[in-house]
């Protein structure tokens, strides 16, 4: 049987089944990812993901919504074939979990459909979206009807904030169906309030976040990402000047512009806090942001802070980290034999990527961890010297300082 939901504008949807294997849900290194969609937004969606990624600048996927731009992954920040890998695992994740395929056909205000890709096959998986399956209904009772283009027509109004169309579309799904016509209504004044002068700064978030956002994903599903963001923005522009709270830590434009997509907003509003290297969440925020923008030293660098001023909140903030590595690696340092403390996370990092011990780390702290970072860090760099009387001594140190960590320095050189 072939189904469907009652769909947002522009968006007609085609169910396909796809053939997958099953994979290793635990080793899956992009789970994160789906996990974060999933939660915030209850469906995976392709687009979603390279926007929250930081694979595509959300002006560009604006631009080509409206027509302007032939094919999306014209406009992607990384190579088109490295990001298709990545998302091919991604949806695997997806079908482990026991969601369905979907395939959006994604049109423009004009009509016209558009292209992610040239490429009539890997347009078909940026397309493909996957979603729970008791969210259905039947295709041949419902398609097309007089309540699903009118509410079509009323969320493509919304987008558009053609306050003229809204009310028109509004009073007619209000003969259709009461119940969607009361959530819309309710979607539309909590707009409204956000964009008043009625609430403080601190409440815009808290409705933005707690009451519109699963409101409009429930009506407009993939097309909430049109209708939040701006809003999303209006809020980071407000916020402007606002010190970092840690008892209100979401009225930031750290949180408001991680949630706008705005990654270099997220890392300027941080810099600009006096004590930020000292506070774990904002640490996280920066090198979340830093991976958005490619910029992988800074932000293992903030996660190596992180790790080594306090052990415990890392452990907590790295469950909730969407870069794929870092968590695979973390997944791989909680299985050690011998097992290490938690902050020795990093110095056993430098073991498994000897790469990032030719860096330059602008780090704080005497902690253990910290001593042990520093002493690999030295012996990684010194490949030639492994058996002269540098190295010799920085073994020594090692191993007094903690002898777990020098088994695996040992092991990982052997």
């Amino acid at each position: 049987m072939t189904w469907f939901y009652t769909c947002p504008p522009f968006t007609p949807l085609i169910f396909l089944k796809f053939s997958m294997v099953k994979p290793n849900i635990l080793h899956n290194p992009v789970s994160p990812q789906v996990d974060q969609l999933l939660f915030e937004e209850g469906r995976f969606s392709p687009v979603s993901w390279l926007l929250a990624n930081g694979f595509l600048e959300y002006g560009d996927y604006v631009n080509w919504r409206n027509g302007l731009i032939d094919s999306l992954d014209s406009c992607f920040i990384r190579q088109r074939d490295t990001i298709l890998i990545q998302l091919k695992a991604a949806q695997l994740y997806a079908v482990s979990l026991g969601f369905e395929s979907v395939v959006v056909a994604y049109t423009s205000t004009d009509q016209r459909i558009l292209l992610i890709s040239c490429n009539p096959a890997d347009d078909l998986i940026f397309k493909t979206d996957f979603e729970p399956a008791h969210n259905r209904m039947q295709l041949d009772l419902f398609f097309d009807s007089a309540p699903v283009c009118t509410e079509n027509e009323l969320i493509a109004a919304l987008i558009a904030g053609n306050v003229q169309e809204i009310d028109i579309y509004l009073d007619k799904l209000n003969r259709y169906d009461d119940r969607k016509h009361q959530d819309f209504k309710q979607l539309i004044e909590l707009g409204r309030r956000i964009k008043s002068g009625s609430l403080s700064i601190q409440q815009k978030v808290a409705v933005l976040e707690e009451e519109m956002m699963p409101l409009s994903l429930k009506l407009l599903r993939g097309e909430s990402i049109r209708f939040l963001t701006p809003l999303w923005r209006t809020l980071s522009d407000s916020l402007t000047g606002y010190a970092f709270r840690p008892q209100v830590p979401n009225v930031h434009i750290s949180y408001t512009a991680a949630k706008a997509f705005q990654w270099q907003d997220v890392v300027s509003s941080i810099e600009q806090e006096p004590k930020w290297l000292e506070n774990p969440l904002l640490l996280f925020r920066y090198a979340e942001a830093s991976f958005k923008l490619s910029r992988e030293l800074t932000g293992f660098t903030a996660w190596f802070q992180i790790f080594l001023s306090d052990a415990e909140e890392a452990e907590q903030l790295i469950k909730k980290t969407a870069h794929s590595l870092l968590s695979a690696d973390w997944r791989r340092f909680q299985d050690l034999d011998p097992e290490l403390e938690t902050r020795f996370f990093p110095a056993w990092l430098l073991l498994i990527k000897p790469a990032l011990a030719r860096h330059d780390y602008k780090l704080t702290g005497d902690s253990e961890g910290c001593q042990a970072f520093s002493l690999v860090k030295q012996l990684m760099i010194l490949p030639s010297e492994r058996t002269g009387n540098a190295s010799l001594s920085l073994r020594a140190e090692l191993k007094m300082l903690n002898p777990g960590i020098f088994d695996h320095f040992i092991t990982a050189i052997l």
